[in-house]
């Protein structure tokens, strides 16, 4: 368990990226309105990895929350307009 902790510990950034990436797989995959909501809870738990990552100049983590967040903005824009015209 001690590994497990000093693992999180040392790259919280996938941490952060892996809790952003599943309120957006919830959001993608849910069936009601709400679904765009949770993938917004998504890129905003991302935000706050990419911010907390510029104040620990983990540049790593940061440029790979940015190219995640660029990946997911397009994605649930498709969504909340599917679900607009439904």
């Amino acid at each position: 368990m001690t590994t497990l902790s000093d693992f999180a510990a040392r790259h919280w950034v996938l941490g952060g990226i892996a809790a952003a990436l599943l309120w957006f797989v919830a959001g993608k995959e849910s069936k009601h309105n709400i679904g765009p909501l949770w993938g917004a809870l998504g890129v905003a738990i991302l935000l706050v990895a990419c911010g907390w990552a510029i104040a620990e100049k983990e540049w790593r983590g940061l440029v790979t929350g940015i190219v995640v967040l660029y990946w997911e903005m397009p994605s649930i824009q498709r969504s909340a307009t599917q679900t607009k015209t439904q």
